[in-house]
Parts: C-alpha cells; structure tokens; sequence
C-alpha cells in the first residue's frame, strides 16, 4: 500500500513545515503516525534534506493560498 499517495494535502503541508522548522524526520513520523521512510520520501519530494528549499516549498505553498481582501 503506498501510502504517501492516500495522505491529506494539510498533512503532507504539515510534515514539509516540520522538517523545514528543523524537526528530525522520526519525530514528524510521531507526530503525523506515519512510518519514518514515508515522512522522508515526501520530504525528499519538497527537497529534504536542504532546508532552504524546504522553506521555500512552505513560503510558496502559504504565497498559493488566497487571503480575502478588505473592501
């Protein structure tokens, strides 16, 4: 079962901002209970182990977001 393909998109936005806070990989797992080399191979995906680009990966997916305007 692959699980990183059923997961949420807040989790999966959740676990990137973990790591790029610079949380270790088997305590995001913990806290999202998933398997370790899951939590990795999403992180990997949003380029884990460089947190610059993690950061990056976060500050584009909050830059995605629409923030209602005042009238």
């Amino acid at each position: 079962m692959n699980t990183t393909a059923t997961i949420d998109s807040t989790v999966r936005n959740m676990i990137i901002t973990m790591l790029a806070e610079g949380s270790p990989v088997w305590y995001v797992a913990g806290m999202v209970n998933m398997r370790s080399h899951d939590v990795y191979v999403i992180g990997c995906a949003a380029g884990y182990p460089d947190k610059a680009k993690l950061r990056r990966a976060v500050w584009a997916a909050k830059s995605r977001t629409r923030v209602p305007q005042a009238a």
